[in-house]
């Protein structure tokens, strides 16, 4: 996946979590995700963490490096802690390098709970996955 700077993307999820706390899903509004700089050029967006209303818990990352077309997605790992439901947690990760079975770990994937399935998820644009993840795992997930 082909991104434009870090920098864009970071302030692209800043301002959906600001929306999100303005809707009221969000508590308060966070200076998150920061931009760290890494050996070798590469960028990761780093949120610690953002809790929802609900007091469920997101954290993620997502490491990037710079290519001829643009800003290439190497992984992202999204941490949803889950407050009060019958699933405590849910990650989504794209891993860095595939597995040696990719039907077994496929590169992109998500766990349910402490589950150690890995079961296949599409890789999407990180803007996408945080508004599918505010809008409707977040809300709809273990109630």
């Amino acid at each position: 996946m082909i991104l434009e700077h870090p920098s864009k993307l970071r302030l692209q999820l800043r301002h959906y979590l600001a929306e999100q706390t303005n809707h009221g899903k969000l508590k308060r509004t966070y200076d998150e995700p920061r931009l760290e700089t890494h050996v070798g050029g590469l960028q990761e967006l780093v949120c610690e963490e953002v809790e929802f209303q609900s007091e469920s818990r997101l954290s993620f990352n997502i490491l990037m490096e710079e290519e001829h077309t643009g800003w290439f997605v190497k992984r992202f790992n999204f941490d949803l802690h889950l407050e009060r439901r019958s699933i405590n947690m849910i990650r989504i990760e794209l891993k860095q390098k595939m597995g040696r079975d990719p039907l077994r770990v496929p590169r992109c994937h998500f766990h349910i709970g402490d589950s150690k399935a890995h079961i296949p998820f599409p890789i999407m644009n990180p803007r996408l996955m945080l508004h599918l993840i505010c809008e409707h795992i977040e809300v709809d997930l273990g109630l």
